[in-house]
């Protein structure tokens, strides 16, 4: 199958999954959603999990080229920090049902996936942003980068637990702006505030 139609079916499956949740959606709606027969969507991807998989590994992909292009118009370590923040609300108000609880359950294929991402890419990225900071004044100097990271990750960790945020309950992106935000605005000095004051005043 041609690169592009794959990426057009990934992407379809993608808003289904975003929409309906990944526990729910069961092979016959995906086939269906697809236009595929049944048939020919388990030749295409074996498996509701493997679809799910190669769906969550384009949208991770996506993600970091999204973070590429918002990093390389901004100035600052802080502003940087807070577009990241800005971002991740972005994406989980727009996975209202994703359902990461199911995915760490049903689907440790996928779960494994984000969580090496946020191991190997976000951690890191993180981390050098606050040490940028923290050399430029932005953040505290007091502060530990590795542990900083280590926080902020945990957090998000937090914010998608079920059990302490139950998403029939709760709105997750507004849980994420409540618990992230303050945290962050915390760890900027006065001139850091000055930078980023207003963006969080838009949060």
């Amino acid at each position: 199958m041609e690169e592009l139609v794959l990426h057009q079916l990934l992407d379809r499956a993608n808003i289904l999954f975003r929409q309906v949740g990944v526990g729910i959606v069961h092979e016959e709606q995906l086939a269906a959603e697809l236009d595929l027969s049944l048939a020919a969507f388990r030749e295409i991807f074996g498996s509701k999990a493997e679809l799910l998989r190669a769906v969550t590994q384009r949208n991770l992909m996506r993600q970091r080229q999204e973070h590429e292009q918002l990093l390389a118009n901004l100035a600052t370590p802080a502003e940087c920090l807070l577009a990241l923040l800005h971002h991740s609300m972005h994406e989980l108000r727009r996975s209202p049902h994703h359902d990461y609880h199911v995915m760490r359950e049903r689907f440790p294929e996928s779960w494994a996936l984000i969580e090496d991402y946020l191991t190997s890419y976000s951690q890191p990225l993180l981390v050098r942003l606050l040490q940028h900071g923290i050399q430029e004044g932005q953040f505290r100097a007091d502060l530990d980068a590795r542990a900083t990271a280590h926080v902020l990750l945990a957090l998000f960790g937090l914010v998608v637990n079920e059990q302490y945020f139950p998403p029939e309950y709760f709105n997750i992106a507004d849980v994420y702006r409540n618990v992230c935000g303050p945290y962050v605005r915390g760890l900027c000095t006065t001139a850091g505030l000055r930078l980023v004051g207003p963006l969080f005043d838009r949060m």
